[in-house]
């Protein structure tokens, strides 16, 4: 589901991107300004990496923006009561597109709001100290309504946050030496993004 709609998203970024200066479109390319995993991953002792791209395509409107975001951690964990040391691995794809009006724009500054839907697809395992291995692999819907501004240095270039009240529902397969379950996941997580985009 995913790869399909990471296709359906080259395509149409294509043709915007080819077309933007006769129909008045503004595209782009973004990135999320990492800060808040470096600093987790330091103080849990595990090694992390993720890269989160973003795809602006605009009007004076309307805003819709695309983004792929991937995660990898890795972590040791010593249980001192039980005399075992855990290795766990994870790693996350996410997809999700933001449909969004432009509420306020001027020289310098645009604010905006609406929402992202998408998809999230994680794996995931566990291994201790006497070789038994925990395995994990989930699906899950993702909504949120969202609200962001963003400061222009120049015409083509700028930097900004947004806030997303992150809905996830999906399910999660365990196996847990072989045996099987699966469980339902439901959470909602506020979560702020910092960002900057380049503008062609």
């Amino acid at each position: 589901m995913i790869k399909k709609m990471m296709c359906l998203l080259v395509i149409v970024f294509s043709i915007l991107s080819a077309s933007d200066q006769k129909i008045g479109i503004k595209t782009g390319i973004g990135f999320e300004f990492q800060t808040i995993g470096p600093l987790v991953a330091a103080v849990t002792n595990s090694s992390s990496s993720g890269a989160s791209l973003y795809l602006p395509m605009q009007t004076d409107k309307f805003m819709i923006e695309p983004n792929i975001y991937y995660n990898y951690e890795s972590k040791e964990v010593d249980d001192e009561s039980m005399d075992e040391i855990q290795e766990e691995y994870d790693s996350s794809l996410m997809f999700n597109i933001g449909l969004f009006f432009i509420n306020f724009k001027s020289e310098k500054i645009k604010t905006y709001s609406g929402i992202r839907i998408g998809m999230s697809t994680g794996k995931g395992k566990s291994i201790n100290s006497w070789m038994q291995q925990e395995e994990a692999e989930y699906k899950a819907f993702l909504f949120g309504p969202t609200a962001g501004v963003e400061y222009f240095v120049s015409d083509y270039f700028s930097f900004g946050g947004e806030y997303t009240l992150r809905v996830i529902k999906g399910q999660k397969d365990i196996t847990i030496s072989g045996n099987g379950q699966v469980e339902d996941i439901s959470s909602t997580i506020l979560t702020p993004t910092l960002m900057l985009r380049f503008y062609f």
